[in-house]
C-alpha cells in the first residue's frame, strides 16, 4: 500500500478559483456583505497583507465604518465573521462538498487558511496558464493573458448570468415578493409655503434625511433618484412602496414663515398603511440639522436599529450641515438632470456647475457635487476630441483634462474607502493617458458594492467585462429602480454580453415603470438589430421615436438587412453635413464598409490627448467589433497594449459590408 503523501500547498490561482466558486454559489449569491468580506480577506492573504486583517481595518475597509469606529463598542466585524464561518461550513456541507479546496476562517482570527484536498488536472492547467489575480503595474498584459484573467472571473459572473436568464421572475422575487423589513424610501417632503427657495429647501431636507439613514448598514434605503421620481404624484403609499420594493415609506412636509419652520414627518408601514411614528417640529431654520438628525434617528430606532455613539457619529457626518449649501446643491442637481436630457450637454452643465461651486464653498467634502461638477469637463474633452466642436482657445483640451483629473483625485480622496471609490478610480483611468494595470483596477471595481453609481465606467463592457458591468448596474437598480441611466446602460451592456433578448426585457421593464429616455429608445433599437428582430422596424415607431443619435437610425437597419446602396446614400447625407463629427462619422463609415473613411476619422480623434474615452465610446456604440484598424490610432493602440485588452472586440451586430 502506498504511503500517504501530504497534500501540496494550493497555488494562488487555485485559491482564487475556489473563492470565485463560493461567491457564485446559491448560498452566497444574494449576501453582498459576506461576499465582500470573503473577497477582501482572501485577497489580503494572497497579496501579503494578512497583517492588515485586524478588526478596525476590516470595519473601515469592508463595512464602510469611518475613522471613529470602535470595535469594542460596535461588534459588526465579529458578528459578520461568525456568520461567514457558519456559511462556509454550510456551503462545504452541501454545494461545495466535492470541491478540491477548502477555505476556512479560524475562530478568533480573520486570516483565512487554505487546504488543498485533491489535485485536478484542470486546476493545474489553469494555474500554468495564468495566475488570475496577478497584475503587475510595471509590466504589460498580453491579450492572451487577459482572456485567462476573464476565465477566472467566470464563476462570479455565473450568478449574474442566472439572474439575467430569469429577469422576469428572479428579480421580482428579490425586489417585490421578498421585500426586506429593513427597507425604507424617503419621499420628497412637501413644501407648504411658497417662498422662492422653499421647494429646494424641502428637497434638501429630504436628501439629508435619506443620506443619513443610508449610512446605516442595517437599513436598505432607496436612493434619491427613485424616491424623487414620485415627487408631485398623487399615488397611494402602497403603490409607491411596491414599485420601489420597500416595506416602509417616510413622508413629510415643511412650512416656512421667515426664520420659523414647522416640519412634520411620519414613518408608514406600506403593507397596512399603519403610521409607526410621527412627529411635528416647530423650530428655527438654524435648528434644521438637529431636526434632521432626530428624524433619522427616530426612524432608525423604530425599524430596529440599535444606535450607539459610533452609529450616531456616522449619521451626523453624513449631512451637509449648511442650509445655503444644500439649497445650492439641489438647484445644481436639478440643472444637471435637465442637461442630460438634451443633445449638447456642455452649455447646460455650466449652469449646474455654478450651483455646485456655491455648494462646495461651504461643503468641500460633498463628493456627489464634485463628481457631477467633473462631468462638465469630461463632456468638454469628449466634444473636442470627437470633433463635435473646436477648442475655444489654444490648449483648452489639455487644461480641461488636467482639471478633470484633479476633480477625480479629490473625489476619490474624499470618498469613503468602499466600492464606489474603486469605481471613481476606474473612471479616472478611462480619461488618463496610461492604462497599465487597468485590469487590476477593473477587478477591484467590479466587486460587490452598495448602490454603486456608474457613468463612463460602463464603457469597459466592450473590453470583455460586459457581464461584470451588467452585474454592477443590477446592484444600482436594486436600490435605485427608477435610475434611468442605469437601465439603459444595463441594456447596452447586455447587448455586449451577447444577450440582446435580456436587453429588450430591461427596456420593456423600464418603460413599464414609467421611465422614458431617448437612450432607452436607442438601446431597444440596437438590441432589435443584434437579436434579428428587424422585420417590423421599417414600419414601426422605432424609426421615428426620440433618439440621442445625431443621424437617422435607419442607416443601421439598411446596412444590416437592406440595400447597401440605400445605406450608403443615407450615410453620405450625414457624412457630407458640415456639423458631422468624427466619432459618429467613424461609426457610420464602418457599418457601410468604408474602411478608409473610418480610419481617417479615428486617426483625427487619436491625435487629441485624452481621446481614448471617445474611441472607446465609438466602439461601444457601434457593436460592430473594431470600427477602425488599430494601426490607424497609435495612441489608442498603446493604451490597449498597456492594459492587455483583447483585440478586436467581438461583433454583436454583424453588418455585411463591414468585412474587417
Amino acid at each position: 500500500m502506498p504511503k500517504n503523501r501530504k497534500n501540496p500547498e494550493p497555488t494562488a490561482a487555485q485559491i482564487r478559483l475556489q473563492r470565485d466558486r463560493i461567491l457564485a454559489s446559491k448560498l452566497f449569491a444574494l449576501s453582498n456583505r459576506l461576499r465582500a468580506f470573503l473577497s477582501f480577506i482572501v485577497d489580503a492573504q494572497l497579496e501579503g497583507r494578512a497583517d492588515k486583517l485586524k478588526e478596525f481595518a476590516l470595519g473601515v475597509e469592508v463595512f464602510n465604518k469611518d475613522a471613529n469606529f470602535d470595535p469594542s463598542i460596535d461588534s459588526i466585524v465579529r458578528v459578520e465573521a461568525s456568520r461567514l464561518r457558519s456559511k462556509l461550513r454550510e456551503y462545504y456541507g452541501d454545494e461545495g462538498k466535492d470541491d478540491p479546496l477548502r477555505i476556512e476562517v479560524p475562530k478568533g482570527h480573520y486570516v483565512p487558511v487554505f487546504h488543498l484536498l485533491q489535485q485536478q488536472s484542470a486546476l493545474e492547467d489553469y494555474d500554468a496558464q495564468q495566475d488570475v489575480g496577478r497584475v503587475s503595474s510595471n509590466s504589460h498584459f498580453t491579450a492572451r493573458k487577459f482572456r485567462f484573467t476573464l476565465t477566472g472571473l467566470m464563476l462570479v459572473t455565473l450568478f449574474f448570468l442566472v439572474v439575467d436568464d430569469n429577469t422576469d421572475e428572479q428579480s421580482q422575487v428579490v425586489l417585490i415578493n421578498e421585500i426586506a423589513d429593513n427597507s425604507v424610501a424617503v419621499l420628497p417632503f412637501v413644501p407648504l409655503s411658497s417662498g422662492v427657495d422653499d421647494g429646494y429647501f424641502a428637497d434638501g431636507l429630504t436628501e439629508e434625511i435619506l443620506n443619513t439613514l443610508a449610512r446605516l448598514p442595517e437599513l436598505r434605503v432607496t436612493a434619491r433618484t427613485s424616491s424623487f421620481f414620485f415627487k408631485g404624484q398623487d399615488l397611494l403609499v402602497l403603490d409607491i412602496a411596491s414599485r420601489l420594493g420597500v416595506a416602509h415609506v417616510v413622508e413629510g412636509s415643511v412650512r416656512r414663515d421667515g426664520e420659523r419652520l414647522r416640519i412634520v414627518a411620519q414613518l408608514i408601514r406600506a403593507s397596512d398603511d399603519v403610521h409607526l411614528w410621527a412627529q411635528t417640529y416647530d423650530r428655527t431654520r438654524d435648528d434644521v440639522f438637529a431636526v434632521q438628525e432626530d428624524i433619522a434617528e427616530s426612524i432608525a430606532e423604530v425599524l430596529g436599529v440599535v444606535l450607539d455613539n459610533s452609529a450616531r457619529e456616522v449619521m451626523h457626518n453624513a449631512g451637509i450641515h449648511d442650509v445655503e449649501a444644500f439649497i445650492a446643491y439641489q438647484k445644481g442637481h436639478e440643472a444637471f438632470v435637465k442637461a442630460h436630457k438634451g443633445m449638447r450637454m456642455s452649455d447646460a452643465l455650466a449652469i449646474a456647475n455654478a450651483y455646485f461651486d456655491a455648494a462646495l464653498e461651504s461643503a468641500p467634502g460633498l463628493t456627489k457635487a464634485r463628481l457631477m461638477k467633473a462631468d462638465l469637463r469630461s463632456h468638454i474633452i469628449f466634444d473636442i476630441a470627437a470633433g463635435i466642436r473646436a477648442e475655444d482657445y489654444l490648449g483648452e483640451l489639455e487644461e480641461t483634462l488636467a482639471a478633470l483629473h484633479e476633480e477625480y483625485r479629490l473625489a476619490v480622496a474624499l470618498s469613503p474607502a468602499n466600492n464606489q471609490r474603486n469605481l471613481l478610480d476606474l473612471e479616472k483611468t478611462l480619461f488618463s493617458q496610461e492604462w497599465t494595470g487597468f485590469p487590476f483596477r477593473i477587478q477591484k471595481a467590479v466587486q460587490p458594492g452598495r448602490c454603486p453609481q456608474m457613468n463612463w465606467t460602463a464603457l469597459i463592457a466592450n473590453f470583455g467585462w460586459a457581464d461584470q458591468v451588467a452585474a454592477k448596474l443590477r446592484e444600482t437598480l436594486a436600490c435605485d429602480p427608477m435610475e434611468t441611466s442605469a437601465s439603459y446602460q444595463l441594456a447596452w451592456s447586455l447587448i455586449w454580453s451577447g444577450d440582446s433578448e435580456a436587453a429588450l426585457r430591461v427596456v420593456a421593464e423600464a418603460n413599464e415603470n414609467g421611465l422614458a429616455h431617448p437612450s432607452l429608445n436607442d438601446a431597444r433599437y440596437w438590441a432589435q438589430l443584434a437579436s434579428g428582430h428587424t422585420d417590423a422596424l421599417g414600419s414601426s415607431s422605432d424609426l421615428t421615436e426620440e433618439s440621442r443619435l445625431p443621424y437617422n437610425r435607419e442607416i443601421l437597419l439598411e446596412a444590416l438587412a437592406g440595400d447597401p446602396t440605400v445605406a450608403r446614400r443615407m450615410a453620405n447625407d450625414y457624412l457630407s453635413r458640415p456639423d458631422a463629427d468624427d466619432r459618429t462619422s467613424m461609426v457610420i463609415a464602418a457599418v457601410i464598409g468604408d474602411r478608409k473613411r473610418a480610419n481617417e476619422a479615428a486617426a483625427r480623434i487619436d491625435a487629441y490627448p485624452g481621446s481614448a474615452i471617445v474611441i472607446s465610446h465609438a466602439i461601444f456604440s457601434c457593436y460592430c467589433g473594431a470600427p477602425f484598424d488599430l494601426d490607424a490610432t497609435p495612441n489608442y493602440k498603446a493604451r490597449i497594449e498597456e492594459a492587455g485588452f483583447p483585440w478586436p472586440p467581438p461583433k454583436r451586430i454583424n453588418y455585411p459590408a463591414k468585412t474587417w
